[in-house]
């Protein structure tokens, strides 16, 4: 059995095509994937289960993804956070966030470098 099953990621973007080949991706290599479509529907998946990974974009409606990570600040044990998006992350935003992300990824995110980022987070 693949141990991948186990192991259970939120995919948050506002953009379906991103967010469904996101899913697609992480799936097709066995974890367990649920997907919300902006901030405050991540925040409500977040409230029903524990996710271990958690990939947020950083501009969404609603709710931000810097406002889901800031929300989810006391969240024990809390899930591993990684933040996508199509620009580049500024210095502020980086220090701002730094001991609650463990990776930013610039979109697209080639599969092979997401299937890698999310492994490793897996694994903490």
């Amino acid at each position: 059995m693949n141990e991948n099953v186990r192991i259970l990621v939120l995919v948050a973007d506002d953009n379906a095509g991103i967010r469904d080949t996101t899913a697609a991706i992480l799936r097709a290599v066995g974890y367990t994937v649920t997907e919300a479509s902006d901030g405050q529907a991540a925040l409500e998946e977040i409230d029903k289960k524990r996710f271990d990974v958690v990939l947020l974009d950083v501009q969404m409606p609603r709710q931000d993804g810097i406002a889901v990570v800031e929300t989810m600040i006391d969240d024990a044990p809390p899930p591993v956070i990684m933040m996508v998006s199509a620009y580049d992350f500024d210095t502020d935003l980086r220090h701002h966030l730094n001991q609650r992300v463990f990776k930013y990824l610039k979109k697209p995110v080639p599969p092979k470098e997401l299937i890698e980022a999310v492994g490793q987070a897996a694994r903490l």
